[in-house]
């Protein structure tokens, strides 16, 4: 079924204005549809803090953070009394040694032996979750340019 239009100046049908198979080159190297671009990797600058990090999650969730995005307790994001909203962390357990990158985007966290309060996310990540408070080392990440 071809469909015209009456309101169009050429009212060519949309079948008849495709390029015949003899125009297309057969030889030429198909181009690309979606260009690769290579992701900026990350790297420590310099170690923050060491100190007791906790978690928050279902009591805040959807809730506006300081920095004004919801909070979602399922993405990686972090509170923190200082660093600027935006900024990555490395947060990585004392304990079992396992790490997370978190970006920070509220301010806290209220105690103050707690150098950071992470999302459920994060401390599922870390698998502190039943514990609720653990020795963490962070460090200051950016990107290579």
């Amino acid at each position: 079924m071809v469909v015209m239009s009456a309101f169009a100046k050429d009212a060519i049908p949309v079948l008849a204005r495709t390029t015949t198979a003899s125009a297309i080159k057969r030889d030429a190297a198909p181009t690309p549809a979606v260009e690769t671009v290579k992701t900026p990797r990350l790297k420590v600058v310099g170690r923050i803090r060491s100190g007791l990090a906790s978690w928050y999650g279902k009591v805040l969730q959807g809730r506006p953070t300081a920095s004004g995005r919801p909070f979602d307790m399922n993405e990686l994001t972090a509170a923190h009394r200082t660093l600027p909203f935006g900024t990555k962390v490395k947060v990585t357990d004392l304990r079992n040694k396992r790490s997370v990158i978190v970006t920070i985007t509220d301010r806290g966290p209220v105690p103050q032996d707690r150098v950071i309060d992470l999302s459920l996310g994060a401390a599922k990540q870390l698998r502190m979750v039943n514990t609720g408070v653990t020795p963490v080392r962070l460090e200051l990440l950016a990107y290579e340019r």
